[in-house]
């Protein structure tokens, strides 16, 4: 990706300013969500999947039967948000939060 393309240059603090906005917004996003019928056992794609947040919230809500695969055009954003994956764990479940993320452009793709 070219980063001059990119209207925040600075990975890193791009990084940390989406994780300090996502404890913001979690309980919103989370309600919306659940008021769209998202639950256990669904299955989620999360495109421009930037720092995993949503993509993690989603799975926690999916639970152990769900899958949320996340997809996102920066590596450097993918390889913060799978590390990130691994330090979380599923409240009432105990295990590692079963999101992927994957390096691709969603810019292509026809809906």
């Amino acid at each position: 990706m070219n980063t001059s393309q990119y209207a925040f240059a600075d990975r890193a603090h791009e990084q940390r300013r989406l994780a300090s906005q996502a404890e913001l917004f979690d309980p919103l996003t989370e309600r919306v969500f659940r008021a769209a019928g998202l639950g256990n056992g669904m299955r989620v794609l999360d495109l421009g999947s930037g720092a995993g947040d949503v993509a993690m919230l989603a799975a926690r809500l999916v639970g152990r039967e769900g899958e949320v695969v996340g997809m996102e055009r920066d590596p450097e954003a993918v390889a913060s948000a799978t590390a990130r994956r691994h330090l979380r764990r599923c409240p009432g479940f105990g295990l590692p939060i079963k999101a992927d993320h994957l390096l691709g452009n969603a810019s292509p793709i026809k809906f």
